[in-house]
């Protein structure tokens, strides 16, 4: 069954409650930022829907939501976001149960020690970090612009790559733990610059924000580096996942992202963009490569129905 439009801003927001019914799609939901960022944003009155990679884990975790939530019981749907089919399946599943989506956080990630390869035969990290949530959004964009002011999150590290060698996208040539996931996080700071310009005058905003230095289960590497991001996990610096996903929910809720989309934000503070994040050609030249590794078809795709559309009343 459908959440209307009318539905959801049935009632109005309090400051207690600024997404009350409002639906919220966030991936990588049953454990660490992702977990803790829904059961936030439930408690603020939100209409959850997680998507995690598996049913068991995904339980567990909508049940720690669902007792935190103020407003609607969150959704569960499951999805490998590293495999394409699995993600215009979840997609599909979600354009089928609501009209609108009123914000969609692209939080999943990963990083892999060894070179590995995707369902789609794409390197793993990449596939997982950038091309999922690339897809996801074009795939969901429609909803997004369908409400009153809709907000896309994507999840990065401040550790972004300073450069990007389009050469090498696939790790064919040289591969680390390190350096695909830095590209692969790099890639998805383009690809926030770009979607910003590109849908600017639709009433979407589209934002990146690093939690900063967190300590959750994220995948660490084997050898030497894993031992010292591990001793690092306990340094004070480095903050428990309820206290980092704060400054996710904020980026999904304030009012100041609004004014500033395809700007990256860590705990609340616009941070400003270091190396060829700056680079609004490679931007342009990472988005075409994105489309061709999705099956994107950019005559007929979401996001150039979305740009070519009437913005939204002033």
């Amino acid at each position: 069954m459908s959440t209307s439009r009318s539905e959801a801003g049935a009632q109005a927001s309090s400051p207690r409650q600024p997404v009350l019914d409002k639906v919220i799609v966030i991936t990588g939901a049953s454990s660490g930022l992702g977990l803790q960022t829904a059961r936030q944003l439930a408690g603020q009155g939100g209409e959850i829907v997680m998507i995690t990679r598996n049913r068991a884990g995904g339980e567990h975790a909508r049940s720690q939501v669902a007792a935190a939530a103020t407003g609607k019981s969150p959704v569960l749907l499951t999805a490998d976001l590293s495999v394409q089919a699995d993600i215009r399946r979840v997609a599909q599943q979600v354009r089928d149960r609501y009209d609108h989506v009123d914000i969609l956080i692209n939080n999943a990630g990963a990083a892999f020690s060894r070179r590995e390869q995707s369902a789609d035969g794409l390197e793993l990290t990449w596939a997982t970090n950038q091309l999922g949530p690339f897809l996801l959004t074009e795939l969901l964009l429609p909803l997004l612009a369908g409400a009153p002011a809709g907000r896309i999150v994507n999840v990065v590290s401040e550790f972004y790559s300073r450069k990007l060698d389009l050469n090498n996208l696939q790790g064919q040539r040289k591969y680390s733990f390190f350096g695909a996931y830095s590209a692969s996080e790099l890639g998805k700071v383009l690809f926030t610059i770009e979607l910003a310009r590109r849908i600017k005058a639709s009433g979407v905003t589209v934002v990146a924000v690093s939690p900063g230095p967190t300590r959750t289960n994220f995948s660490r590497p084997a050898g030497a580096l894993g031992l010292v991001l591990g001793a690092v996990q306990h340094m004070p610096m480095v903050k428990p996942a309820d206290k980092a996903a704060s400054g996710i929910a904020w980026a999904a809720t304030a009012a100041e992202p609004a004014g500033h989309s395809g700007a990256l934000y860590m705990r609340q503070k616009q941070l400003s963009l270091k190396g060829a994040a700056k680079d609004p050609s490679l931007a342009a030249r990472v988005w075409t490569i994105s489309e061709q590794q999705t099956g994107v078809d950019p005559a007929h795709s979401a996001v150039a129905a979305v740009a070519a559309a009437p913005g939204p009343a002033a």
